[in-house]
């Protein structure tokens, strides 16, 4: 009697058996699921954040807009030349920024300008403030306004200011004896004071009509001072 022929596992079977075959799809499932377990993003903690986010550059939007409050005034439409009287018409109303220490005519305030004298030259878009007008000359009779362009050293240092009192000195000429009676005007009145490119002053007085005609007479004399006197 023959023996019986021995009966061979195929080798899928063989491997299954010792454990080196592949892993069941049951077990890789579970295995990718275990991976990605830990990207999984938090959509209400993303959601928080970007809400945070938005709602600190609206404030920052906002706080802007407030420091930056915009409010009208008075500016110039059109060129302004110094000694010009100014209108209605050279006037137009503006939006500027509403920063600490800037001086502005408020649009309720321009009559207070119409009618006054520009003390410079002003160009459009300049805003308008009291500094830069002056009323109409307003002479009495016997009076006269004289213009003198002044050297460092012939005004005091100190300084002059529309309203202040000086008397007109004149020196003696080279070689002359002194004059009798130097001053040339009492008590006038400094009316206007420009500075010139060439950094001299250009003083206007107001004094006696008499003493105006002498003021003008000597205006191209490098010898005569001013005094600065109690108003």
């Amino acid at each position: 009697m023959a023996a019986p022929t021995p009966t061979r596992r195929p080798p899928a079977d063989r491997a299954r058996s010792n454990g080196s075959g592949p892993t069941p799809a049951t077990d890789g499932t579970r295995a990718f699921a275990g991976r990605s377990s830990g990207r999984k993003v938090k959509v209400p903690e993303l959601a928080i954040g970007l809400l945070v986010t938005v709602g600190f550059a609206l404030g920052a939007v906002v706080w802007q807009l407030r420091s930056t409050e915009r409010v009208q005034a008075v500016v110039v439409a059109s060129s302004i030349d110094r000694g010009d009287t100014i209108t209605a018409r050279d006037l137009r109303v503006a939006y500027v920024s509403d920063s600490d220490g800037v001086v502005r005519l408020d649009p309720s305030q321009s009559d207070s300008v119409v009618g006054q004298v520009a003390l410079v030259d002003l160009r459009p878009g300049t805003m308008v403030t009291p500094d830069l007008v002056a009323g109409q000359v307003q002479l009495d009779d016997g009076t006269g306004i004289a213009g003198l362009a002044l050297e460092p050293g012939q005004y005091p240092i100190s300084g002059l200011s529309p309203g202040d009192r000086v008397n007109v000195v004149v020196g003696p000429a080279d070689g002359d004896a002194e004059d009798a009676s130097p001053i040339l005007a009492e008590r006038a009145e400094v009316y206007g004071i420009e500075e010139l490119d060439d950094g001299r002053l250009l003083i206007s007085l107001k004094a006696k009509e008499k003493d105006a005609n002498a003021i003008a007479a000597v205006s191209s004399m490098e010898r005569f001072r001013l005094v600065q006197v109690p108003r």
